[in-house]
């Protein structure tokens, strides 16, 4: 059985002016650094709210 490593990141992704959402090229650019660092996304939250400061991922891997 697995054991877990989790990770739970704030993500600096400035919103677009025009549609108040979440730079998704800045996510993306670090969803694809942690998974070479062997990341796995587990959840991102604050994607569709607009009071959310920043996305935050939870992200795993074996420990």
């Amino acid at each position: 059985m697995n054991k877990w490593e989790y990770k739970i990141i704030k993500v600096n992704a400035k919103r677009e002016f025009w549609t108040s959402q979440f730079d998704i090229k800045a996510i993306e650019v670090k969803l694809n650094e942690l998974g070479q660092q062997g990341w796995e996304l587990v959840s991102i939250e604050g994607l569709n709210n607009r009071y959310a400061t920043a996305p935050v991922l939870t992200v795993k891997r074996v420990a």
